[in-house]
């Protein structure tokens, strides 16, 4: 007898639905790109086996959704929108094998109805690429180690999911040990831990990550050193610890949803109580959320977390959420009563707060509410402004200078900002506030020798702002120009003072190209 409801018809029209909002959106999204997006985009210009901060992979996508959008800021942001629909697919196939559609469908609006995902699947920065190969890795792997059939095919996929997520974000190492847990956890499993193909897929995954080694080999180790200084603690008080602990899960509410974020609470708790009666199924979900999401909030002891930081953990616990609520088969005999309560408020709660996220920003671009006190997208507007006054700068006195390049102080995203704005975007130059220090991918691009002798537009934020003293000896006279007053609100108002640099020096000093 076939179920009143085809679940698996529901999820392709949702999916469907979900896919052509997230297009017109993108498509109609009143504000600028991120810094963070700015920023990866012009790594893109210049690819690499690595970079300051991250594994090469958001460069590379960057650089492909470029190639195909004629680098305009909508076009970068449908690769996200691929990114996230695919991670969809990959949860909706692995909880269709685990239990069933109904199941599976749950899963599905739980994670829709979540503000994180919402911003994952809009913004293209390392979180999206990071979730969606480690969805696929969860059902790849799970199918290797679960099928017989085509088990070849699997550990490919498996190999490929990993590898790419190692050159996403490294975050991808704790699907390892997490792995291993899980098939020495399940005594008819063990005998996978024999298998050659096993080690020799995670052999090759790994191995994704030899040229980039080989890249930070040459260039002082600076994404291990970069990467280090997350993991710096401090010694702190009791009431910092409480500060901490009171931020992060506000904002675990935040990305998850109130009401979400509370029931998985409860789950990782219950889970926890009773691991000693974790089914397979439930094992696995658990043993890739649980361990990871007690591991980030141990860590509050001794640091700040970044609130994406427990995103992949994510994964697997809204999907046992998904299967309680929906109350699948082989769960505990009490999670039949006790969870399917919790259904449409999850689903209805996080819904709401997904849909505010998303109109807000329209709501404030036709309310002219922009750069309100209150607007939490600010960091999103007056980039295709400054854009367009610099460039209107330009235009004006490019004609007096000898090839003039860009020059930008300050934080990268000015200069990443400028780069992806202005009309012919141009290569341009950023100048650290501490010469001699690496901060960002600029002072490892540092300036190539074509640039001796020419002038320069240099660009400064802040009022009435002075150049850096260390800016001076590199050009023969620095002249004055013109200030920029980019107006959000009467509150909100960003200055940018411009300069004329004449004839360009490369000494000693002077951060040089790099390999």
């Amino acid at each position: 007898m076939k179920p009143a409801v085809s679940y698996t018809r529901l999820f392709w029209w949702t999916l469907g639905a979900i896919v052509l909002i997230r297009v017109l959106y993108v498509l109609t999204f009143p504000f600028d790109l991120s810094g963070d997006e700015a920023y990866y985009w012009d790594w893109g210009r210049q690819l690499s086996w690595g970079y300051f901060s991250k594994p090469p992979m958001i460069a590379w996508l960057m650089a492909l959704a470029g190639w195909f959008s004629q680098d305009t800021d909508s076009g970068i942001r449908l690769m996200a929108v691929a990114l996230g629909t695919g991670s969809l697919l990959f949860i909706w196939a692995l909880m269709r094998k685990m239990w069933d559609e109904r199941a599976a469908f749950w899963a599905i609006l739980l994670t829709l109805a979540s503000p994180g995902n919402v911003a994952v699947n809009l913004i293209l920065t390392i979180d999206a690429p990071l979730m969606f190969f480690w969805s696929g890795a969860l059902f790849s792997f799970y199918m290797q180690i679960h099928e017989k059939r085509h088990r070849i095919t699997w550990t490919v996929v498996t190999t490929l999911m990993l590898g790419f997520g190692l050159l996403s974000k490294q975050m991808t190492f704790a699907f390892y040990p997490l792995a291993l847990v899980y098939l020495i956890s399940q005594s008819d499993l063990r005998s996978n831990l024999k298998r050659l193909s096993l080690w020799l897929s995670w052999a090759v995954s790994l191995a994704f990550l030899v040229p980039t080694i080989l890249w930070n080999a040459q260039n002082d180790w600076i994404t291990i050193k970069h990467t280090q200084h997350h993991f710096e603690g401090k010694a702190i008080t009791f009431m910092d610890i409480l500060s901490r602990v009171g931020e992060f899960f506000g904002s675990q509410l935040g990305v998850l949803s109130p009401v979400t974020g509370v029931a998985i609470a409860i789950l990782v708790v219950g889970l926890l109580i009773h691991f000693r009666k974790w089914s397979p199924k439930v094992a696995y979900l658990a043993i890739f959320s649980v361990p990871g999401l007690l591991f980030v909030s141990l860590m509050l002891l001794r640091q700040s977390i970044n609130p994406n930081w427990p995103a992949v953990f994510y994964v697997g616990a809204v999907m046992l959420l998904g299967a309680a609520v929906s109350g699948a088969e082989g769960l505990p005999k009490n999670w039949s009563k006790k969870w399917p309560g919790w259904r449409y408020p999850s689903v209805i709660c996080g819904a709401i707060f997904a849909v505010l996220i998303m109109v807000l920003p329209h709501i404030l671009d036709w309310t002219k509410q922009t750069g309100a006190k209150w607007d939490p997208v600010v960091r999103l507007e007056g980039w295709y402004e400054l854009g367009k006054k610099v460039q209107k700068i330009r235009e004006m006195h490019s004609h007096d200078l000898e090839e003039p390049f860009i020059l930008a102080t300050g934080h990268r995203y000015t200069t990443s900002h400028l780069a992806f704005y202005l009309v012919d975007q141009p290569k341009v130059y950023h100048w650290p506030e501490n010469p001699g220090t690496i901060e960002s991918q600029y002072e490892l691009w540092g300036f190539p020798e074509e640039l001796a002798e020419k002038d320069a537009f240099i660009v400064v934020a802040g009022q009435n702002e002075e150049l850096p003293e260390s800016l001076y000896p590199m050009f023969e006279s620095i002249e004055p120009l013109e200030e920029i007053q980019i107006t959000r609100s009467a509150k909100r108002i960003r200055y940018y003072s411009l300069y004329i640099g004449k004839s360009f020096k490369l000494t000693s000093s002077t951060p040089a190209s790099h390999p």
